[in-house]
């Protein structure tokens, strides 16, 4: 996988970056709906979520009107994977007159405010981007997103999270994991049948992957089993998301480049 580092945005870039709010009542859902300035495509690096309550706040997120990126996740997840990077390797665009729509639910016995924002590049800048990468001859990264959902009962041992992989080769750079009872949960992956995690505490995972990308990156094959496993070592029951940032593999990555 070739990545463009240090990019610099044309000088007709602006520097607008999307933001909305919706008030969402105790037990009631609700979506934004979020593009480019004036309809123009946005290449997407981060999304910053913001909300009082954001373990209590579930959210999807759908591209481009059809193509779901993740759902019926904590908004918290959301959180802790973005918020400490500088953003994707390559951005997910939102094509042109088209939307990027998160569709929330507040679980909480109040209301709550949610404000989304979006960092990334404008058309101008993901035109000269894409033709960088059309310079060296390689097709831009693609992001993917794998996910899970689970409630975890009290003392329940390895609950398989139902993280299901993609039908294509993926490879695994970052993840993030969230809980309404964070320091109850630990968590072990395994991908086939190789143990890659085993019995680490969220807040273990969140420190590894919060700022840096991992050590060494894993494959998960298309359709391949890749499991994430919650054990709630707490008294009360936990409900536990999962989140992962991979790239489609290319059939030239065996020689990665970063330029």
């Amino acid at each position: 996988m070739k990545i463009v580092k240090n990019f610099i945005p044309p000088t007709e870039s602006t520097p607008f970056n999307p933001a909305k709010s919706i008030d969402i009542p105790a037990g009631a859902s609700g979506h934004l709906s979020m593009n480019g300035m004036g309809g123009e495509s946005f290449g997407v690096r981060k999304i910053l979520p913001y909300s009082s309550h954001m373990d209590k706040v579930l959210v999807s997120a759908r591209l481009n009107e059809d193509l779901y990126l993740f759902r019926d996740l904590q908004l918290s997840v959301v959180h802790r994977l973005f918020q400490r990077i500088d953003g994707l390797l390559a951005p997910f665009i939102i094509q042109k007159s088209n939307s990027l729509v998160f569709e929330l639910s507040n679980t909480h016995s109040a209301g709550q405010t949610v404000n989304i924002q979006l960092i990334g590049y404008d058309h101008f800048s993901m035109a000269k981007l894409l033709s960088i990468y059309q310079d060296i001859g390689s097709p831009m990264p693609q992001p993917r997103f794998l996910y899970g959902q689970a409630t975890i009962n009290p003392g329940a041992v390895n609950i398989d999270m139902g993280v299901k992989a993609k039908s294509i080769d993926v490879e695994a750079r970052r993840l993030a994991m969230s809980s309404d009872r964070p320091g109850d949960i630990t968590a072990s992956l395994k991908i086939y049948n190789t143990t890659i995690r085993n019995e680490v505490y969220l807040e273990q995972l969140n420190d590894e992957f919060g700022q840096f990308y991992a050590n060494v990156p894993f494959i998960i094959g298309s359709n391949m089993p890749f499991q994430v496993y919650a054990t709630n070592k707490g008294s009360s029951q936990a409900n536990v998301s999962f989140l992962c940032e991979a790239y489609v593999v290319e059939t030239s990555d065996a020689n990665p480049l970063e330029v």
